[in-house]
């Protein structure tokens, strides 16, 4: 690895692609977008959507929590948010479902704005406690809604779909094809703004705030452009998930989900790109094969995390990252004695202050 691709690899930008890594990129895109032509499993399909709804939502989780480095306990409410949001829109307005699930995303983004204000202003433990009471404020209201526009604890009236004019089968396949589209358009999004002055920032507060404040760099400012952006993702995502079900419920914003949620973020690698990923597609797997033991579900996953925390605190991603580390040293061994510096330093985890020649340039003030 050469010393540019050092610095890059340190400061987060995305790594080159030759041409055969992207073929390959595209033929995984395309192998998994004709899942539905080659596999005729319903229930395996719908999982698969679920999987795919929830992946969105984590990571834009994955996003303020690990790039902006803030612990908000209320995204479930956000992303329920934006659920209610579109739906009351499909209810009670003309308005195409398209423009409802975008508009359930821009109402997330502004109360994760408006959220993001007294949030922002207090820390550590504090910082959560405000957001998971805002979660359990926004779910008593839906509760207790006097006038029934959410449905209270019985779940959102039914809505028309995104693709309710199709079959059924039709409509699932739809559904897939959208979610795998909203997903890749999601985590490429998410990919740039951490690659960017943007992100740059944010992990900089996040990880040396001294740093950013003699930089001119201000946390507010650039953590709640992180809160609207995670937002507006959330938002959708859950506006996504109100029209695949075509209704929605205050089960999506509880301590159960809150829970699993966190935990694949944890297990996947907190504030990395193919973290969310990792762990949504383990988790989600894990929860299908103990479908039938939901007495012991719990107690497997807790496990899971507690091993994972212990032994490999940077989650499956981290691992896979020390592996190739490793396995790179061993290779250039035999090249001389400095032969693996450039790579061993660009894989030590992201810290400004040792970057502060390449972000001097770069860092917004």
């Amino acid at each position: 690895m050469s010393l540019a691709e050092a610095q890059d690899a340190r400061i987060g930008r995305p790594p080159k692609l030759s041409g055969g890594q992207i073929g390959g990129i595209l033929a995984l895109v395309v192998a998994i977008a004709s899942v539905p032509v080659i596999w005729s499993n319903e229930y395996a399909l719908g999982v698969l959507i679920t999987g795919m709804i929830t992946l969105v939502l984590n990571t834009s989780w994955n996003f303020v929590l690990g790039t902006a480095g803030v612990w908000n306990f209320g995204q479930l409410a956000i992303y329920a948010l934006g659920g209610y949001g579109a739906g009351l829109l499909m209810i009670h307005t003309p308005v195409p479902p398209v423009l409802a699930i975008i508009a359930g995303g821009l109402l997330s983004a502004a109360m994760s704005v408006l959220l993001a204000f007294p949030t922002l202003r207090l820390y550590g433990i504090y910082t959560s406690l405000l957001t998971f009471s805002f979660a359990q404020v926004f779910q008593f209201i839906v509760v207790n809604d006097p006038k029934g526009l959410t449905g209270g604890s019985f779940g959102f009236p039914t809505v028309r779909g995104l693709y309710s004019f199709l079959s059924p089968r039709a409509s699932l396949d739809a559904y897939y094809w959208t979610m795998m589209a909203v997903v890749i358009a999601a985590t490429l999004a998410v990919t740039w703004i951490r690659s960017s002055r943007l992100g740059i920032a944010l992990r900089t507060v996040r990880d040396a705030p001294g740093y950013a404040a003699a930089r001119g760099v201000s946390p507010l400012k650039y953590r709640i452009i992180a809160f609207a952006i995670s937002g507006f993702i959330a938002g959708v995502a859950g506006a996504l998930y109100l029209s695949y079900n075509q209704s929605i419920t205050t089960s999506v914003m509880g301590l159960t989900p809150m829970s699993i949620d966190v935990t694949m973020l944890v297990i996947g690698g907190l504030g990395t790109i193919w973290g969310p990923m990792l762990g949504t597609g383990v988790l989600t797997g894990l929860q299908v094969g103990l479908a039938d033991y939901p007495g012991i579900q719990l107690t497997i996953l807790g496990t899971i995390l507690l091993v994972i925390v212990v032994f490999m605190p940077n989650g499956i991603v981290g691992l896979i990252s020390a592996i190739r580390r490793r396995v790179g040293a061993w290779v250039t061994e035999g090249e001389g004695e400095d032969g693996g510096g450039d790579e061993d330093r660009a894989e030590a985890e992201e810290t400004p202050a040792g970057v502060e020649e390449t972000l001097g340039a770069e860092l917004p003030s």
